[in-house]
């Protein structure tokens, strides 16, 4: 099947709401989770085979903390773990189906001792918040602040590191970000913490998406997103994060570059594509972010995402 054609089908999915919750196992290696429903997945990494690969790679020698916010199904944490005997993952994940689901796919795999959860939200303003889903139910994005009465269900970063137990947070090494449009947020929210205590991890994971999944690419605060970016990434520059890798969100990495503007460069060519062209070759970029001493570390992992 040609590539167009399997992108077709697969992002045609997304229109088409789950009839039932059909359950399935992937294998990480050794290891193995759930999906259920209309979770994409499999499909994506079937179709794809370096899709969400770079992590685990990166990740197999080390021996700290990592953070996994945006954590899902627990997907990212039990491929990191399928690689990585030694390190303690904190997963963030508010919405209540996922961080269920993520909690019953760490303990399938036996890995309680090594995995904490925290069901909230990581943003920069408390408030009560709600997770709008997307139509296959496997993602989903912040919605707006409610003003219902309720417990108010959102930290800083400050506050996440708080609840880390002091033993497992002497060495940090990645912060990981996945919230589907707000990335910047929970940047800026551990900018904070990074200016307050001045502790900081190795490398800073995150989705650069500037659009909400459930508006699409016609998204109106599109430029105003866009511009949030700009200012996180600067503040993660001014704070030694100099170095950029840019991978597609299909996995396969584009360059490594110290310059923010080559960044914006990239995403405005997603943009015009995407909104002149109704097309897209590539939806959102993914990008770690590190400081130079870490540069021939990245450039090693790059090398051994490609072997087998």
């Amino acid at each position: 099947m040609k590539l167009n054609k399997i992108i077709k089908n697969i992002f045609a999915r997304k229109e088409k709401k789950p009839e039932g919750l059909i359950e399935r196992e992937s294998f990480f290696g050794d290891l193995k989770i759930i999906l259920k429903g209309n979770h994409m997945l499999d499909q994506y990494q079937k179709s794809f085979p370096l899709y969400d690969r770079f992590l685990p790679v990166l990740c197999s020698s080390f021996d700290g903390l990592i953070i996994d916010v945006g954590a899902n199904i627990g997907d990212t944490s039990i491929a990191v773990f399928s690689k990585n005997n030694k390190s303690f993952i904190v997963g963030v994940e508010p919405d209540d189906g996922f961080f269920s689901e993520c909690e019953e796919n760490i303990k399938l795999n036996n890995l309680k001792d090594r995995f904490l959860g925290v069901k909230k939200f990581v943003t920069t303003n408390k408030g009560k918040y709600t997770i709008e889903k997307s139509n296959t139910l496997s993602t989903g994005s912040i919605s707006n602040n409610s003003n219902e009465i309720g417990e108010i269900n959102s930290i800083s970063f400050s506050e996440l590191m708080n609840l880390i137990p002091l033993e497992k947070k002497i060495k940090f090494d990645i912060l990981k970000i996945d919230t589907d449009g707000f990335d910047w947020d929970v940047i800026n929210s551990f900018l904070e913490y990074v200016n307050y205590l001045k502790k900081k991890p190795r490398f800073v994971f995150f989705e650069m998406q500037t659009y909400l999944n459930n508006i699409g690419v016609h998204d109106k605060n599109r430029e105003l997103i866009i511009d949030k970016y700009k200012l996180s990434i600067e503040g993660l520059f001014e704070n030694g994060y100099n170095n950029f890798c840019l991978l597609d969100n299909f996995g396969t990495p584009i360059k490594i570059t110290q310059s923010i503007k080559d960044i914006f460069e990239i995403d405005d060519y997603v943009k015009r594509s995407q909104i002149y062209n109704s097309h897209s070759t590539i939806y959102y970029l993914d990008i770690l972010a590190f400081p130079n001493e870490e540069l021939q570390f990245v450039n090693e992992s790059l090398l051994n995402l490609y072997k087998k």
